[in-house]
């Protein structure tokens, strides 16, 4: 009976090869490996420690003088350039000059390196901006002041307590002028005395607003202020620097208090 067994799927059978040690059999075709030696280039079997022989002798480095090759059909093939030996390389590549700029061989365009960057300016101090001076209209040293408790003020060395004084009566404001100070205590315990300029009361004699006059807002000033605010939160207090009394002098200047 002929033809493939039953369950086969039409399959030939196995024959009996004779392995080697690794499973090498003499149908199997590996590769050959090419071997570069000081001789040459040898061909060697990847499944024999013996070389097959001089199949191919390689070309010394400096042989090369040109980018390509001969084919036996008279065309050029370009050569790999991993394959170039050192100070070789191709005709349309760009070369380097001896001053170190580039050169593009078909179009003849140089390509100077780009100049190293800049370190950034070194910023320097700026002017402070001037203020605004206000120009108040001051009344004269000599002037006499009434206070709450009917005891007559003068300010001859302060043009702005003058003016908060002049303010103050012309608000119809009940004000003393320091009558006493508040404790405050620095951080590390230490006790001083810190005091505003101008007292107003209400008609309960009641304090309701402290006012400091000063010139100019500073560091100093404002450290007092926020440790006053801390340990006695319950009183309200405004800083008058000239451009505040200037404002409240003005037409439209009101106290809110």
């Amino acid at each position: 009976m002929t033809g493939p067994k039953k369950g086969s799927r039409g399959r030939a059978p196995k024959r009996n090869t004779a392995q080697g040690r690794g499973g090498v059999t003499r149908d199997t075709v590996k590769p050959a490996r090419e071997r570069t030696t000081s001789r040459g280039s040898e061909v060697e079997s990847a499944g024999s420690g013996r070389a097959a022989g001089n199949t191919r002798t390689a070309k010394p480095a400096g042989s090369r003088t040109g980018q390509t090759e001969r084919r036996p059909g008279g065309a050029k093939a370009t050569i790999n350039p991993a394959r170039r030996g050192p100070g070789e390389r191709g005709a349309g590549e760009r070369g380097a000059d001896s001053r170190g700029e580039r050169k593009d061989g078909a179009a003849g365009r140089t390509f100077k390196p780009a100049p190293g960057r800049k370190a950034p300016p070194k910023p320097g101090r700026r002017p402070m901006p001037e203020l605004k001076r206000v120009q108040l209209d001051a009344p004269a040293p000599d002037t006499v002041f009434v206070d709450r408790d009917g005891e007559r003020l003068t300010f001859p060395d302060s043009n702005l307590k003058r003016v908060a004084a002049a303010l103050l009566t012309e608000k119809k404001k009940a004000w003393r002028y320091r009558p006493f100070a508040f404790p405050l205590f620095s951080d590390s315990g230490h006790e001083t005395a810190f005091h505003f300029d101008f007292y107003v009361y209400d008609y309960e004699d009641s304090v309701i607003k402290l006012i400091m006059v000063i010139p100019f807002e500073s560091r100093e000033v404002w450290d007092k202020v926020g440790r006053f605010k801390r340990q006695y939160p319950m009183y309200s207090y405004e800083l008058w620097t000239p451009e505040k009394l200037a404002k409240l002098g003005g037409p439209r200047g009101r106290l809110d208090f």
